[in-house]
């Protein structure tokens, strides 16, 4: 009987360290390589972390993120905006008012098909709107897409 208890715990204990030892390593390289391939699409059943989207619970990135960031990747296109450039590597909350109004400047005269190429383009080139115009940006690119779920 006690070598039944022996062997029985040997196999317990043998089998919590290969499932732990899989779970350390194997699932480490599997989840770091799909990052690097993932193909998935924005119709995946996996909430959103900390989005503030309404009804973001159903695809793994917020509407609003994918405004900014762009579904695919695109090379830049200039909307007659070259001077923004001039604001790269600038936090959010660092323009001036007279800075904010030449964003909004540009985001006004912008015809409504350009505004996702516009935000796609400023997230390429590495700039970050003041978060005044980010909101007005998601408000114009709400309207004219119809969808009122963008925030």
């Amino acid at each position: 009987m006690k070598l039944i208890f022996l062997l029985l715990t040997i196999l317990v204990v043998g089998g919590a360290i290969v499932w732990l030892i899989d779970r350390l390593f194997y699932h480490k390289n599997v989840s770091e390589n799909s990052d690097e391939t993932d193909t998935s699409d924005d119709k995946d059943d996996t909430p959103a972390q900390g989005c503030a989207d309404e009804g973001c619970g159903l695809r793994s990135i917020c509407p609003s993120e994918q405004l900014l960031e762009g579904a695919c990747k695109q090379e830049i296109t200039y909307y007659d905006d070259e001077e923004l450039d001039a604001f790269k590597n600038r936090d959010e909350n660092d323009y001036s008012p007279d800075e904010e109004e030449q964003w909004r400047d540009v985001l006004y005269t912008l015809q409504p098909a350009d505004l996702l190429g516009w935000g796609q383009s400023i997230k390429h080139r590495g700039l970050v709107m003041p978060a005044s115009i980010r909101e007005e940006f998601l408000q114009l690119a709400a309207e004219h897409s119809g969808n009122r779920a963008i925030k």
